[in-house]
């Protein structure tokens, strides 16, 4: 085994009393799984605890995730051109369809929802509802307080929703979901993949590798997936990621959408530079209070955990489900070719101080610039029955390396 567990990463620094109280819970329910396990999980069961158990987990409790005041942020957090420019392309896949909807999944403090709705206007007639998908109450109720006070005029189109509506036609968004999804993860042992699991080590949890010889449940399904990647000449003890739920998610989203796309923003790669000798560790990534680390089982539940997408398995899982891969590159691309460069120059332009002018450049830059975001999360588009040329595809399409 190979330990972790609260304070086992030093630099981060320790939670405040109600926090403390909340991560002795979080630790309880999984020792809890553990023993019912046979005191071995699969990582993805732990991970689905740690993120998504009802009242326990990171993204079910009430604490605050995103921002200065939460663990870490997002693109629109950072800058409000993020959510003005894709409510450009929105617009033009509405006007292409003679109407219809837009569906975000994850929306986070509401933010992106807000910034669009109140920048839509610009664009064109408004959608006929933006529905916003949220299973935590906590969340819902900040976005919509969000909602309320910026999105102007447009706010009343705003709808929440707890579960995917069985048809829908437009567009569905989801921005950094995918690398949420729970991941199993594996590591090489004399060129064959064994399952990294999850084990107790004293009151917290450490790392613990296992065959898959068939005496676990999940092993057959973890040996199918498996053989499906590119691990031939990877080194021993090469450790990576796959998403075992994410043809289910695609083919859910699918199953209801009738005409449109989807546009999704992650973090990414596709499979054959995802699964490469210079990613030995994995993609597998926590934050916790502004601060990254690689180390799952410190502060679990107060912790956020991610591993980046393999967007290979997305285009895969999309074509199955009868969705077209209408387009993939880096958001760089996507946000210069849906013209980011004209709305800043105006934002500059009106911006009421040289601060605000300061923080305007920033945040582009951090959406732009290849050490930042622009290069490492990518923004992929599904279609259904659309064939809307969305001019943020135009400037470079990078699916033949899918």
């Amino acid at each position: 085994m190979t330990r972790g567990g609260p304070g086992s990463t030093s630099a981060l620094p320790a939670p405040g009393p109600d926090a403390e109280a909340h991560g002795r819970r979080v630790d309880a329910a999984l020792h809890a799984r553990l023993e019912v396990a046979g005191g071995w999980l699969p990582f993805a069961d732990y991970m689905r605890c740690a993120l998504y158990e009802p009242g326990l987990g990171y993204y079910s409790a009430g604490a605050a995730k995103f921002g200065p005041a939460g663990d870490f942020v997002t693109a629109p957090e950072i800058s409000g051109l993020f959510a003005e420019v894709f409510a450009g392309q929105f617009a033009a896949v509405l006007a292409g369809l003679g109407g219809g909807s837009v569906l975000e999944l994850g929306p986070g403090t509401g933010r992106f929802a807000a910034t669009a709705l109140a920048a839509w206007p610009a664009h064109g007639p408004l959608p006929d509802e933006y529905l916003l998908l949220e299973v935590s109450g906590d969340l819902r109720e900040r976005q919509q307080r969000q909602v309320a006070v910026a999105a102007g005029a447009a706010a009343p189109r705003a709808r929440w929703l707890e579960a995917l509506p069985p048809r829908f036609a437009g567009v569905v968004f989801a921005n950094e979901v995918l690398d949420a999804l729970p991941c199993e993860r594996f590591v090489l042992r004399a060129g064959e993949p064994w399952r990294l699991g999850v084990g107790a080590c004293g009151a917290g949890f450490a790392w613990s590798e296992r065959r898959p010889d068939g005496s676990h449940a999940g092993d057959q399904a973890f040996v199918e997936a498996t053989r499906e990647l590119p691990l031939a000449g990877l080194p021993d003890g090469y450790r990576g990621e796959f998403h075992p739920g994410l043809a289910a998610w695609i083919r859910a989203l699918a199953d209801g959408l009738q005409r449109g796309v989807v546009m999704l923003v992650d973090y990414g790669l596709p499979r054959s530079h995802y699964y490469h000798p210079q990613r030995e560790a994995g993609t597998l990534r926590c934050h916790y209070r502004h601060l990254a680390h690689d180390d799952p089982f410190s502060y679990p539940g107060l912790t956020d955990i991610t591993a980046w997408v393999d967007f290979t398995a997305v285009a895969e899982a999309a074509v199955a489900a009868g969705l077209d891969v209408a387009g993939f590159t880096t958001q760089a691309a996507f946000l210069l070719g849906a013209g980011i460069d004209a709305r800043f120059a105006a934002a500059h332009e009106a911006a009421a101080s040289e601060a605000a002018r300061v923080r305007l450049a920033h945040g582009a830059r951090q959406l732009l610039l290849p050490g930042e975001m622009g290069e490492a999360i990518k923004v992929m588009v599904l279609a259904r029955d659309c064939e809307v040329p969305l001019p943020g595809l135009l400037i470079q399409d990078l699916r033949d390396s899918l």
